[in-house]
């Protein structure tokens, strides 16, 4: 069992499921509304505890009730919560998620007292005894901190930076993620990034111009690819009707983590983190991703080997 350590936000999040949106002055009815924990990096702290493995999170919340309600939600997953900053007089991050028939979403953020973690909260010391280091930020200078401590301490380092890392350009964002061991991002922000319209046509820029040892990219219902050491694998998606996507690009992020600690190959990892995914989609809110042996049982079902 592996130590983990995911930096990024938390966040209390809204859903609010409508059939449509609203025009301007506009009004529209919700079918359903429900609450919980969210923040890219604390939804995977969440998983990877799901996957069998310890987990610590580095982030910072509010001194607020939401604060306390995130925090205790959080740690009531098993999670470390004791390099959790609290800032006074800031409200906690907070995300309305406007979730669609077809699973899809649009989300509303506040990013709040998120913005109080510094890379001085990144040391030898929150990050002691640590096996890996997830980064879910696209604040370069948690990145850099992050990955510098990682490597001082002998440590893999993984980094999904979403839309806010790819916006900074491609110069920007190869000297930031030199050197990561694993590079998560979605279809669009790799085309944002790389400025392709083409998903494998990107994927080929980043990996030729970010000397990082594999690159992954989520295909939404398509799939997922990753390129290592020039070798290119892709893995169809599994069709299970989506309830709620939130939170699937964190659990597929958690399951390949997880699964590459494992000591599974690279089409492995791929395949498992994308089971995992598919199998989270079919819930509602970020935090409901599944348990190891439960992606295990879903790929043996269909005919798949995969190890305890």
């Amino acid at each position: 069992m592996a130590l983990v350590a995911s930096i990024g936000n938390l966040n209390y999040d809204i859903y609010i499921k409508t059939p449509e949106l609203p025009g301007l002055d506009q009004s529209v009815e919700a079918v359903d509304i429900y609450t919980g924990g969210g923040g890219s990096a604390a939804n995977f702290a969440v998983a990877i505890t799901r996957m069998g493995h310890r987990a610590r999170f580095l982030g910072s919340v509010g001194d607020d009730v939401m604060g306390d309600i995130i925090l205790k939600e959080l740690a009531g997953e098993g999670v470390d919560v004791s390099f959790v900053k609290r800032i006074k007089g800031v409200r906690s991050g907070v995300v309305v998620v406007i979730v669609q028939p077809d699973g899809g979403k649009r989300m509303i953020a506040y990013r709040g007292a998120n913005m109080g973690l510094s890379p001085d909260d990144i040391n030898e010391l929150s990050l002691g005894g640590v096996d890996h280091v997830h980064v879910a930020s696209g604040r370069v200078e948690l990145i850099l901190k992050a990955k510098e401590v990682a490597k001082k301490l002998g440590k893999t380092i993984s980094v999904d930076g979403g839309t806010a890392l790819a916006r900074k350009g491609l110069e920007v964002v190869s000297k930031a993620l030199s050197g990561v061991d694993v590079i998560f991002m979605n279809q669009a922000e790799a085309k944002l990034l790389a400025s392709s319209a083409d998903h494998r046509a990107a994927v080929d820029v980043i990996a030729r111009n970010i000397s990082a040892k594999e690159v992954v990219v989520t295909l939404g219902d398509k799939g997922a690819m990753a390129v290592s050491d020039g070798e290119f694998i892709y893995v169809d998606a599994f069709r299970l009707q989506p309830v709620d996507t939130t939170g699937a690009g964190d659990t597929f992020a958690a399951a390949y983590i997880a699964a590459r600690l494992a000591g599974f190959s690279l089409y492995e990892r791929l395949l498992f983190a994308n089971a995992a995914a598919s199998i989270k989609v079919t819930r509602p809110g970020a935090r409901s991703s599944p348990r190891f042996a439960e992606v295990a049982e879903f790929l043996r079902s269909l005919g798949y080997r995969i190890a305890d």
